[in-house]
């Protein structure tokens, strides 16, 4: 199912980036959200670049929208379907530009329908939680 991963052997610095370091200037064309060498699980928040008010992506950075995560954290940023999609390959061509990802890559997902029953239209916009007994999702 994910070949072109199985046979990649170098290091995955693109999950560096994304989760310890931040993204360097140039990896991405007008994006940077980079805070030094020191790996550390933080939210980095890069204020240069605009929210998204108009179509945001849930997917963020690689559904084509640069306010979203990994520059910072939106309520709505599906964090786990962008780390599963970054994890199977979809992110190494920003660093690596020879690797082409499997195509079930842009596929992965944790399987919740976004933005299904989760958010209010209100603040605190976060829905009630499922109690995870009586609610499978």
């Amino acid at each position: 199912m994910f070949p072109n991963l199985a046979a990649y052997k170098k290091k995955r610095v693109d999950l560096v980036a994304i989760l310890l370091t931040g993204i360097p200037e140039g990896v991405v064309p007008g994006f940077q959200n980079n805070t030094g060498s020191t790996l550390a699980d933080m939210l980095r928040l890069n204020v240069a670049i605009p929210p998204t008010n108009s179509n945001p992506s849930p997917l963020g950075l690689i559904g084509g929208d640069a306010a979203g995560f990994p520059n910072g954290r939106r309520v709505f940023d599906d964090i786990v379907n962008i780390e599963l999609r970054a994890i199977a390959g979809v992110t190494i061509p920003l660093v690596d530009p020879s690797y082409t990802p499997d195509a079930a890559a842009s596929q992965v997902t944790q399987g919740l329908t976004p933005g299904a029953d989760r958010y209010q239209a209100t603040f605190p916009y976060l829905g009630l939680p499922h109690d995870g007994y009586d609610t499978g999702t």
